[in-house]
């Protein structure tokens, strides 16, 4: 009985962000949106992405930020549902108008990413020109997708 009291305890604690002083934790940063003011308050963008897949395109826009510290752990993003920081990277990697850097959802799998969305590695971003694509080997992120 006390563990679970204990557990329930703690759960509230994480989900209401006071386990952790940084304020992305778990906050649903990287949220669909039409335009900034649909975003939480640390969330500065509403970036509109289009990516081609499968012969297909597709088109949403998700809340981020930008960022300085490229790469697939970036300590300038908010952390992600799935427990890393988010990525940074272009958004042109994933049909952004330009090369500024933004936070993206980084993802494991499809599931790990919000409805509108799924999860594409380098490969499937950058087709065999990996060596050259902005997102790291090994790492994959949210993009617009199926619903």
């Amino acid at each position: 009985m006390a563990r679970s009291v204990l557990g329930a305890l703690l759960g509230a604690l994480i989900f209401s962000g006071c386990a952790d002083d940084d304020p992305g934790y778990l906050i649903p940063v990287y949220d669909a949106c039409f335009d900034v003011f649909d975003c939480v308050e640390t969330a500065t963008l509403c970036e509109e992405l289009s990516v081609e897949f499968g012969g297909f395109s597709y088109v949403n826009a998700i809340c981020t930020l930008e960022c300085a510290t490229q790469g697939a752990l970036s300590p300038d993003c908010p952390r992600a549902w799935v427990g890393r920081w988010g990525s940074c990277y272009p958004s042109s990697v994933a049909g952004g108008i330009d090369d500024t850097l933004v936070c993206f959802e980084p993802c494991d799998f499809d599931e790990d990413c919000q409805v509108g969305f799924r999860c594409l590695s380098a490969v499937d971003l950058c087709g065999a020109d990996v060596a050259s694509c902005a997102v790291d080997a090994g790492a994959a992120i949210c993009v617009p997708g199926p619903f």
